[in-house]
């Protein structure tokens, strides 16, 4: 992307951004955005903004090979259920709205649910720059920053919806940028979520079995829930479909590609939970 064309993407969004070091607003400076206290930022020529540079990206687990499986996943349609009901909470808001998908990988949400809401300012951070240089790359209406969650780099109040897919939460961070009537959508894993490869690997997990009920706690600690979606689908696999679930999944990072390529899944089952919450304020914690 010509710096010349990214500056003109970037102006419309550039009142909600702030330097995640110091909290000041930005200008766009030549082929950077600069805060007041000048902090400097590259606009990178492949689309995206880097915040966080001092990230040890060689440290990252979330690598290529699992970005392209979970790429290859997501075009088959087996979470088609779940943005059909991302998109269908969002669509209840009555007004445009700045939306900011946290832990976006390869920003297949965003991307998607961008063209849904055409006037509407749409968000993708992810601390893998793997992640967005490949949601950059693939394009869409969205603008892509490497950022930690944990620093978010919005003025206060400033964000509408924050979304956040498969992702460990800071609340603290939320309530800091959503504004009064602001919301979060949150999807976790239901207990049978990639029950098969659970199975698959029962000798080598530390646990055979998966329990959201932690997570949920937590989350009603600090949200209120408004709206609560269960999804839950099995889907029959050909080989290189199962052989790209076993890659797209944290659950397999310890197991050996030996290991991998000797598992066949038949069938994966797909369930999931979506929550649209209101966060309370005034507290700290996250998880």
């Amino acid at each position: 992307m010509k710096i010349a064309a990214f500056q003109q993407k970037l102006l419309p969004a550039l009142s909600l951004l702030r330097c995640p070091q110091c909290g000041a607003a930005f200008t766009i400076e030549g082929a950077s955005l600069v805060c007041q206290n000048r902090h400097c930022f590259d606009l990178s020529t492949k689309g995206y903004i880097n915040v966080a540079p001092g990230h040890h990206q060689e440290k990252e687990k979330y690598d290529g090979v699992l970005f392209d499986s979970r790429s290859r996943v997501l075009e088959g349609g087996f979470y088609v259920p779940i943005f059909h009901a991302i998109e269908t909470m969002l669509g209840r808001r009555i007004a445009p709205f700045a939306l900011a998908d946290v832990g976006c990988g390869e920003g297949a949400y965003a991307r998607a649910l961008s063209p849904c809401f055409p006037d509407s300012l749409f968000f993708g951070l992810d601390l893998s720059r793997e992640g967005i240089l490949r949601a950059a790359k693939a394009g869409g209406n969205v603008h892509w920053l490497v950022a930690d969650l944990k620093a978010l780099p919005f003025a206060p109040h400033s964000l509408d919806v924050v979304l956040d897919v498969l992702t460990p939460a800071d609340y603290t961070s939320f309530a800091k940028c959503l504004k009064e009537g602001g919301e979060l959508i949150k999807v976790i894993p239901g207990s049978d979520y990639l029950k098969e490869i659970r199975l698959a690997l029962k000798d080598q997990l530390r646990e055979e079995e998966y329990s959201n009920q932690k997570v949920l706690n937590h989350l009603k600690e600090h949200c209120e829930i408004l709206e609560h979606t269960v999804i839950r689908q099995t889907f029959p696999l050909e080989h290189e479909q199962s052989q790209a679930f076993l890659r797209m999944t944290p659950m397999t990072f310890s197991i050996a590609e030996e290991k991998l390529n000797q598992i066949e899944l038949s069938a994966i089952t797909i369930h999931m939970e979506v929550l649209r919450c209101k966060v309370l304020p005034n507290y700290s914690a996250s998880n």
